[in-house]
């Protein structure tokens, strides 16, 4: 795990804290509006792409072409209802995550590698979210509303059109430990 972080120390700089994001935990804050929204899609892009096949089938000489958008909103009721649960869990697989004496870092190795970091000195705020296992997440600042809403569903990709948001540990087994740790820390 420290291989990844080696070449993104700074001088002098040590890892005081590292672990991963727990991959049993599936499910956020947000899925109580995206599940039944998927849900919703798919039943949707099910019945478009049902009537489509019917009205093809009783008018032939249309070919395939009326189904073309009813494959669109299939793949992308699949991906929204089933594909990004797949997704987070193969991110968080390759999700890293360092406390060091200067800077908290979140390392992603995907098709690239990602870093994230700030300067432990330079939070202006850590906010927690912990369940009763201890299990929870810390954000150290403050994101975009619409980029923090996406945050940790699989679906990351569209709170990013708001810009990078604060580095955020997601689903930690010592959440409450790293809060008060980076807490600590700060000279504030």
């Amino acid at each position: 795990m420290n291989e990844l972080l080696k070449d993104e120390l700074l001088k002098n700089e040590s890892v005081v804290w590292s672990g991963q994001p727990e991959t049993s935990i599936l499910f956020s804050k947000a899925d109580l509006f995206l599940v039944p929204f998927s849900l919703l899609w798919a039943g949707m892009a099910v019945f478009g792409i049902g009537s489509t096949l019917l009205k093809s089938h009783i008018r032939t000489t249309q070919g395939i072409m009326p189904l073309f958008p009813a494959v669109i909103f299939i793949v992308v009721a699949g991906y929204i209802t089933f594909g990004r649960f797949i997704f987070k869990n193969y991110k968080k697989k390759r999700t890293y995550y360092f406390v060091t004496d200067k800077r908290v870092v979140v390392v992603t190795n995907t098709l690239n590698k990602t870093v994230q970091a700030e300067f432990i000195d330079r939070i202006p705020s850590i906010n927690k979210t912990v369940n009763s296992k201890g299990v929870g997440s810390v954000s150290f600042g403050n994101s975009n509303p619409a980029s923090a809403m996406y945050g940790n569903t699989g679906m990351d990709f569209f709170g990013s059109y708001y810009g990078q948001g604060a580095p955020v540990f997601y689903d930690i087994k010592e959440a409450n430990k790293v809060y008060d740790m980076v807490n600590g820390m700060r000279k504030v």
